[in-house]
């Protein structure tokens, strides 16, 4: 069995760069789940033939370069080269799926605002407290100034 183009890691590419060239050089076809493209669909997950396809993709191809990003961005289709009519449409459970993506994503935003809803008035609490304290403290000083001025006028008519 092929091993698919997602399957590859990355040490993987590096090591056999010149297959996924001759793979990926003139691709007939598109991955439905991770976009990827080849000239065969034994390397994709969920292939889906790419219609009108030029042979122009491969001239765009520069010739072996060491760069994986070069080779991603040259061999990637054009957008309007891909008919996406020829795509799968979503089944009801991927339907049910992305529903519940834009769903959970809705909640993580409305847990977000309320979480920080929370840490103001946790904030409010924490500075309200501070107050609270700094005035206690001050009370004392006052109270231990008022003391210390007692004892020096009673030590003065002592002495």
């Amino acid at each position: 069995m092929v091993k698919s183009l997602c399957k590859y890691r990355r040490a993987e590419i590096a090591d056999q760069f010149a297959t996924i060239i001759k793979i990926v050089s003139e691709p007939k076809f598109i991955c439905a789940t991770c976009t990827r493209v080849a000239s065969d669909k034994d390397y994709l997950c969920k292939p889906s033939r790419l219609t009108n396809t030029a042979s122009s993709t491969a001239a765009t191809l520069t010739p072996i370069v060491p760069s994986i990003v070069t080779l991603v961005a040259s061999a990637a289709p054009a957008p309007d080269m891909i008919n996406v009519h020829y795509l799968p449409m979503p089944t009801a459970v991927e339907q049910r799926r992305i529903e519940r993506v834009i769903i959970a994503e809705q909640t993580d935003e409305l847990e977000q605002s309320e979480r920080l809803l929370e840490q103001t008035d946790k904030l409010k609490k924490l500075a309200k407290k501070k107050n609270k304290l700094l005035k206690k403290a001050a009370k004392v000083v006052k109270k231990f100034d008022k003391q210390l001025r007692k004892t020096k006028q009673t030590l003065e008519l002592i002495s």
